[in-house]
């Protein structure tokens, strides 16, 4: 025994080493000549297997597919005639199965092989699917504290498999998972269902169906843990629209995400669900695990519409400055229309307090030139060019903003309180064009003209904001509402050179009506109290009646464009189409979904800016348009009429982002 085993290593030890002494280029040549010739004798000597399937159509039909030609078909190499006979076989066999979920027991199915060419076969599955189970009684109930849910009430009400009804499994299943994920999502987390019977009769193809659910007790939110070192816990403790012992919700749940991320503050956020369900009631206590993100982001975007033309946005986002939470916003841009550019800067602060507040601090700068065309008040269609005018605005403005939880927090509302003082420098320069008697109209017999041309005033206000946005869903799926309103008053009282005071009013809805169909409808209203001055002068040999407001052209209402009355040119609508104090426009559009990301659109506009309320002159345009949802918004092309300027040509009008935003 020792002989041989010696023998028997000495041996190992040699062919050790006679491998040693074949070089590696050798080896890796004749594996890589290998790998080849293997790779194409296989492609050589495969056959190739079709699997023509008649008899059944969608969505029975895919799952036949899936079920009779599996990938094991593909390159599997020679097929004798007994490999033939067992696919065959088998594709009777799983073509019974596949047609089980969608009610048919007693399917008539033959399967036959022919030649389909060299080295290629047809493997024909012919199924006569014969008649369906029908549903003969179907009992569906639902149980417990929850039993009164308007979705519970909505499911049990319209169950699907009614009788008289085929019997679907994947219907079956797919209801008895959606009833579940609504008790779920309204806080039945201990939600199960008692009794799900399928009885099926296969000899009269009958079958009865007994689903009975109870939804449990009621879970509740629990403690709240915040794992960061990031900002001040003050800051944190406000920001759950939810107190310990509301019902959980697994809406509140999803907005608690987004709220977290909104903060700014933080990049990984993970939140743990403690539930408890053995509790009476059960409680669901959560453990927030967050990341600080990089403090400062830049960005910058590059756009075109049709409304602004070319424009450019650069910001600059610190987004914590302090552990008290502060934060700091940097942003300029330009656009083409009107050469138009801004300085924006922005500081909050969170507050110290029960509520969710921030200080907030905002400077802006804007200029814009633009040529000053006045339009006749009596036909506001011919526009006399006058010439040239810069308007340079400095704002700033000091207030507090508090975030109000509202419905149990499926609303919420954003008050400002404030006070903006403004700086308004509007130069006029006159063209060579310029008619002379424009320059030589004298301010004592028209008092409105001149200062409308170059005029300098300051300006504090205070005035109050709210703003409830409610937007659920992405793309074509998009609905909620949209509102805002704001009011402030300006007074010699206080230092302001001019005495006006302004309210508005606007909201937006998104409603959808089935899986293709959304309406879409918009309104706004706007008042102000400014004293409003009127000019008469001759230009052309014509006289020119103006309608001036002492408003700030900062605070003028203008209608028109992509986001108004389409069909009129950009901020086109106005009083001599220099701004007016008041507006009125309302918009209904529907909308028809062709394809998942794609939609055509129909729409109505109509409003006008002006001065005097005994003299609103609404203007309406009609069009058509296209719509592409994308990752970066909703790109719209809309072809508009402008029913008031029938001898215009219609406008085009392109847009990017979600209408509610």
């Amino acid at each position: 025994m020792k002989v041989n085993s010696a023998i028997s290593c000495d041996n190992a030890h040699r062919i050790h080493n006679y491998r040693r002494q074949v070089p590696r280029s050798f080896q890796l040549s004749l594996l890589l000549l290998m790998t080849v010739w293997f790779a194409v004798s296989s492609h050589v000597e495969a056959d190739e297997l079709e699997v023509v399937i008649t008899g059944v159509e969608e969505p029975v039909l895919s799952n036949v597919q899936a079920f009779v030609a599996p990938f094991r078909f593909s390159g599997a190499g020679r097929l004798s005639q007994r490999r033939l006979r067992q696919l065959r076989v088998a594709a009777e066999v799983d073509a019974r199965v596949a047609l089980r979920p969608f009610g048919y027991y007693h399917p008539q199915i033959t399967a036959r092989v022919r030649e389909n060419g060299e080295q290629a076969w047809r493997l024909e599955v012919i199924i006569d699917p014969g008649p369906p189970v029908m549903v003969v009684d179907a009992s569906v109930a639902v149980s417990g504290p929850g039993s009164g849910l308007p979705e519970l009430t909505a499911w049990r009400d319209n169950w699907p498999l009614r009788a008289g009804q085929v019997l679907l499994q994947p219907t079956w299943d797919a209801e008895k998972e959606r009833a579940l994920e609504i008790a779920a999502s309204n806080g039945y987390l201990l939600a199960d269902f008692q009794t799900h019977s399928m009885q099926v009769d296969l000899e009269r193809n009958e079958a009865r169906l007994d689903l009975a659910l109870e939804t449990g007790e009621q879970a509740v939110m629990g403690e709240v843990r915040f794992n960061q070192d990031t900002v001040r816990p003050y800051i944190m403790d406000n920001l759950p629209r939810f107190r310990s012992g509301d019902p959980y919700s697994g809406w509140i749940m999803e907005r608690f995400r987004i709220d977290l991320w909104q903060l700014g503050y933080f990049d990984n956020i993970e939140i743990i669900e403690d539930r408890q369900l053995d509790k009476s009631p059960p409680r669901v206590d959560l453990d927030i695990r967050l990341e600080p993100r990089k403090p400062n982001t830049y960005q910058g975007t590059i756009g075109v519409g049709s409304d602004t033309g070319p424009r450019v946005l650069f910001s600059w986002n610190r987004h914590l400055v302090s552990d008290r939470g502060d934060t700091f916003s940097l942003a300029t841009g330009w656009q083409d229309h009107n050469d138009e550019y801004f300085v924006r800067a922005g500081y909050r602060i969170p507050r110290n307090v029960r509520t969710r507040q921030s200080w907030i601090a905002d400077a802006f700068f804007k200029r814009e030139n633009e040529n000053l065309k006045v339009s006749d008040s009596s036909n506001d269609e011919v526009l006399y060019d006058l010439g040239n005018v810069d308007v340079s605005d400095y704002s700033v403005r000091l207030g507090r903003l508090r975030v109000r939880d509202r419905q149990k927090g499926y609303r919420q509302w954003f008050n400002t309180w404030y006070v903006q003082h403004l700086h308004e420098r509007v130069d006029f320069r006159p063209t060579p064009d310029t008619p002379p008697e424009v320059m030589n109209v004298p301010v004592d017999d028209n008092p409105g003209l001149v200062p409308q041309f170059s005029e300098t005033s300051n300006n504090l206000s205070p005035g109050i904001e709210f703003e409830m946005p409610f937007v659920q869903g992405q793309g074509f799926d998009l609905e909620g509402q949209h509102y805002r309103a704001w009011a402030f008053v300006s007074n010699e009282a206080w230092g302001s050179d001019r005495d006006f005071a302004q309210a508005y009013v606007s909201g937006r809805w998104n409603v959808r009506l089935g899986e293709r169909w959304k309406i879409l409808t918009r309104g706004e209203i706007g008042y102000s109290d400014a004293d409003v001055n009127t000019v008469e002068t001759i230009i052309d040999d014509s006289l020119v009646r103006l309608s001036v407001t002492e408003l700030p052209n900062l605070y003028r209402f203008k209608a028109g464009g992509s986001s108004s009355v389409r069909g009129y040119a950009f901020e086109r609508l106005s009083d001599n189409n220099i701004g007016s104090n008041n507006i009125i426009t309302a918009s209904l559009e529907a909308e028809y979904r062709i394809l998942d990301n794609w939609s055509l659109a129909a729409f109505f506009d109509t409003g006008n800016a002006f001065n005097d309320w005994g003299d609103i002159n609404l203007k309406s345009g009609v069009g058509v348009g296209v719509r592409w949802y994308t990752i970066a918004g909703a790109m719209r092309v809309d072809v508009a009429k402008a029913l008031d300027l029938p001898d215009q040509p219609w406008r085009i009008h392109f847009t990017i982002g979600a209408s509610l935003l």
